[in-house]
This record gives structure tokens, sequence and C-alpha cells, in this order.
């Protein structure tokens, strides 16, 4: 009787404690499923709006690298086209610096050219219209803002890692410009930040030979640059064309003259075909009869 009390007590206290345990966590769900339940809210829907800013950031990163190549993808391209696409797309990779750098590249050939950026030109590289063709105070301009571009490059990609293509890039563009000048020093002092910036990156070390070498020929790239460009040259003047002698002679025969025909001799017109029967002959004359002799008397 008494073992049958104590397993109803130890029943009476274990169900207890079960309602209480019960007790506790129903009020601490009542307590904390609102934050709880909030938190969760919170993480699906950040999930949600990185996993959009995640794909806006890819369609805009295309959509910008579709707007360069249709800037840079004609025979003659427009700077200010090329200048646009990079401020519109500034901060998405490296767009905006790719397109500065085409642009002053295309500067850069338009004053090669002596042809203005973004014209008509044949297939040679000349210009279609004379108007499009660059005078000296257009060179110092365009040199002037082909070298602003470079540098704009240069600062905004100095010392950041995986950007050092674009900023030795820059620091061609701008030794090219110096030696578009003809600025030893100038072209000098870029090509030695060239090989400076290239000795510590790895498989850089061919940019560096090559601004090594291009201090070696400074000389004689600079005689080149100061042959007189296209546009600072005097009109041609065009003769009339006259011929060495006259092709024909006063009072001379009819016929070709005596420098020879100047295109192929006509054939000569041929008779028209005889007739298959020859006409009759004409009919012949009558022969006089001779005289008789007279009669004797």
């Amino acid at each position: 009787m008494e073992e049958q009390r104590k397993n109803i007590q130890i029943r009476e206290r274990a169900g207890l404690e079960e309602a209480r345990l019960n007790q506790d966590f129903i009020d601490f769900v009542t307590k904390w499923s609102t934050p709880l339940l909030l938190l969760l809210a919170l993480g699906v829907g950040g999930n949600f709006l990185y996993q959009r800013y995640t794909r806006a950031q890819s369609d805009r990163l295309a959509l910008a690298f579709e707007q360069l190549a249709a800037a840079a993808a004609v025979a003659n391209p427009s700077p200010e086209s090329l200048r646009a696409v990079a401020v519109e797309f500034e901060g998405v990779g490296s767009v905006g610096e790719m397109a500065r750098l085409k642009a002053a590249d295309a500067y850069l050939r338009s004053v090669m050219r002596g042809v203005k950026p973004g014209a008509d030109v044949n297939q040679d590289g000349t210009s279609k219209s004379i108007s499009d063709e660059m005078t000296p105070e257009d060179r110092e301009s365009f040199l002037n803002l082909a070298a602003q571009e470079f540098q704009t490059v240069a600062d905004s990609t100095r010392g950041i890692a995986n950007k050092e293509s674009l900023y030795i890039g820059a620091l061609f563009g701008l030794a090219s410009v110096a030696e578009s000048r003809g600025d030893a020093e100038g072209a000098k002092k870029y090509y030695e930040q060239v090989r400076s910036a290239s000795a510590n990156v790895p498989g850089f070390a061919e940019f560096a030979a090559v601004a090594g070498k291009r201090i070696e020929n400074l000389p004689r790239v600079l005689a080149v640059a100061k042959l007189p460009a296209k546009a600072t040259l005097p009109p041609a003047t065009r003769e009339e064309e006259k011929p060495a002698m006259p092709l024909t002679v006063p009072d001379a025969p009819a016929g070709p003259g005596l420098l020879g025909p100047v295109g192929p001799v006509a054939p000569e017109a041929k008779p028209e075909t005889a007739p298959a029967v020859a006409p009759p002959a004409p009919p012949a004359s009558p022969t006089p009869a001779p005289a008789s002799e007279p009669a004797p008397k």
C-alpha cells in the first residue's frame, strides 16, 4: 500500500513537472515568436533583395559592355560617344576606364591621320571631306583631350589591385602624347613609370621591356614625329594636263594621227555576198561583114 502511494506521488510530480515545462515553452513562444518571425522575414527578404540587386548589377554590366562595343565598332569612332559611355557607366566594373582609354586612343589616331575624329574616312584613312581635315589648332586641342583622358584613368587606377593593365595602358598613352609633341623628357618620364609599375607584377615584364626599348629609340621616334603633318602642308597645285605633242598635224591627210589610232581600228566594211547565179553576160555586138571586091568591068 505504501509502495502504491509512492508511485502515485511520483506520477503526480512528473505530471506537474511536464506541465511546468509545457507552460514555460508556451510562455517562451508567446514572448519571442513575433521577433523570431520578424528576423526570419528579414532574412528571407534580404536574400531576395540581394539576389535581385546582383541580377541588376549583372544586367547593367552586360549593357555597359554592349554600349562600349557599339561605340567602338566603327572605322573612325567618336571620342564623345566613348566619353558618354564612360560617364554613364562610371564604376560599373572597369567599363568607365576602358571607354576613356578608347576615347583617348581615338583622339591620338585622329592626330596621326590628320582627320577629325568621328569623320567619314575612305578605306585608306583619308577624309572624304576637306572640312574634316585637321588644322594645327585642332591637333593641339585633341592632344590635350587625349592627355586629359589618359591622366584620368591613371589617377583612378594607380595602386589598385587587378587594374594594373589599365594604369600601364594610361601611362603608355601619356608617353605617346608627349612623343607627338616632341617632348622627349616627358615621354621618358612616363616610360620610366611603366617600368616601375611593371616590375613587381607577374606577367608584366614584357611591358617593362617595351618601355625600355622605347626609351632607347626616343631620338629616332621624335625625328619621325617632327615630320610635317598633312594638315600643315600647303594645298597641292594641279597643272592642267597637256599632250606632249599634237595627235594630228595641220594639212595632214585624213587618217590616224602620227601617234597612231587612239582606239582599235574599225574593221573595213565587207561587200555583200555575191549571188549564187552569175549575171548573164552582155550580148556580143555583131561583127560587120567584109567588103566585097569590086566586080570586073
